[in-house]
Order: C-alpha cells, then sequence, then structure tokens
C-alpha cells in the first residue's frame, strides 16, 4: 500500500493550515492598543447551526487549552475520560465525576454522542471542519470550549471560549467588568465568523480529503483535517485504537 512521507513526518499533534481566503481576511487586522471596550461576540449565533449555546453563559478564553485549564484546576470531581481523547487532560480522582469528551471525537475526528447520565464537559475543537450536523447537548452538560484554531488554522491567535451553564463570577469580572480580554484574537475571530459560514473549510476541502484517502486507503473522518488507518505504517499516531492521521500537509 501507497504510505505518505509527508504525514509520518509530522508530529502527532494536529496542526492545520490556514487557507488563503482567511488568510487574507485577517492579515491586516489592526489592534487599537489602548481602547477599552465591552466584550462583545457573535459566536454563539455562528455555531447554532450545529450546536444551540443559547442557554449557557460565554466567555472569551486564548484557545480551548486554556479554557480547559480554567475549567481543570479549579475542578474538585473525579474526571473521566475516555482512552485515546485529548492528550492536555488527565483522569484524575474525586468524591464525585465529571466526564470530558470532545465532539468531534479528538480521537478519530468523527461525531459521537455525547453521555447524558453524568455531568458533562464537551470540547467542540473540529466543530467547523464538518459538514453541518447538529450535536445535541443533553441537559447533564456543564462547560462546552470552542476554538477556530482547529479548523481555521488560527492556532497561533488563541482564539477561544468557554461556555457555562452557570455564571462563573470570576470569568464576568474578568471579562465584562474589568474588560480584560485577547482584543486582537476577538477582532480576527469576529472577522472569520462574520466572513465564513460554519461549513466553509468542509465545502474547501472535502474534494482533496476524498481524493487523499482514495489515494493511501485511508478512511475519511467527519472532520476535513483528519482520516484514520490501521496501517502500522503510521502506528506513531494510535489514538486508542485506531491510527488518526492529520491531512493538512496533503493540501
Amino acid at each position: 500500500m501507497k504510505i505518505c512521507n509527508d504525514i509520518i513526518a509530522l508530529s502527532t499533534a494536529v496542526r492545520t493550515n490556514v487557507l488563503a481566503d482567511v488568510n487574507h481576511a485577517v492579515s491586516g487586522l489592526k489592534c487599537d492598543l489602548d481602547g477599552i471596550y465591552p466584550y462583545s461576540t457573535s459566536i454563539v449565533d455562528w455555531l447554532k447551526p450545529v450546536v444551540d449555546l443559547s442557554n449557557f453563559h460565554v466567555y472569551p478564553m486564548n484557545g480551548i487549552t486554556q479554557g480547559l485549564d480554567w475549567w481543570y484546576d479549579k475542578e474538585r470531581r473525579a474526571v473521566t475520560m475516555e482512552r485515546g481523547d485529548y492528550q492536555w487532560i488527565h483522569p484524575k480522582e474525586g468524591v464525585k465525576r465529571i466526564h470530558y469528551v470532545s465532539v468531534p471525537s479528538a480521537i478519530d475526528g468523527n461525531f459521537i454522542d455525547i453521555p447524558s447520565d453524568t455531568p458533562t464537559a464537551v470540547d467542540l475543537a473540529y466543530v467547523g471542519s464538518t459538514q453541518i450536523q447538529k450535536i445535541n447537548l443533553p441537559k447533564n452538560v456543564e462547560y462546552v470550549f470552542y476554538s477556530l484554531s482547529k479548523p481555521f488554522g488560527v492556532r497561533n491567535v488563541r482564539t477561544g471560549w468557554i461556555f457555562t451553564r452557570e455564571v462563573d463570577e470570576r470569568l464576568n469580572a474578568i471579562t465584562n467588568s474589568a474588560k480584560y480580554y485577547n482584543y486582537y484574537a476577538n477582532s480576527v475571530a469576529e472577522t472569520i465568523i462574520n466572513k465564513f459560514d460554519i461549513d466553509y473549510v468542509w465545502r474547501t476541502l472535502s474534494s482533496k480529503q476524498k481524493d487523499v484517502c482514495e489515494e493511501y486507503g485511508f478512511t475519511p473522518s467527519d472532520s476535513v483535517w483528519l482520516a484514520t488507518t490501521d496501517n502500522p505504517a503510521y502506528d506513531k499516531f494510535k489514538r486508542g485504537d485506531v491510527n488518526r492521521l492529520c491531512l493538512a500537509p496533503c493540501y
């Protein structure tokens, strides 16, 4: 079977590309270095075709990872997760428990159901890189995390949000009272979500994903940036029971 050496040369982290139209849209943005402005975002409306977060409170973060750290460091319950999910999070012990899950899954880039029988924190990192498919959030979901880093490749700007069922007094004070947030990242994020639909990346790259997968015998994931294979040549990319591949160098 044909081997893709460009993929094998990658690290196991998923680092996606900035598409040309996206780069053009944000390359000239500047930040007011001394202005003070109330925080505002259109992210809830932009995500609505896929997930309804209208009943959540939204706070900006410097990427999903900062949001996860904010939650994880103050979480006193046991944290459970599936083997192979996002490796920044680790299981920990506690009296009660909360389950962490990524949707689409960081294990293979595919949509999965969210558990409805235990408190849950949901990571939506790959939303924006798939076809429009509805994600239903059960009432047991307490936290949701999102960023434009994976779908749009803007990881160095650190766009991100944490959505909470209940008001977080500390985050509310930082964001809305002190107005401390990343003004430049917010400008980049708002430009992207106002110019590009939530399925733009998938519509742009899905035919290329299909071609690459046919050429190398991969199985395309729901996320257009990913594919899976059981070919042992790619075992360094094993997540759980499958080898998850980043197709970015093929685009």
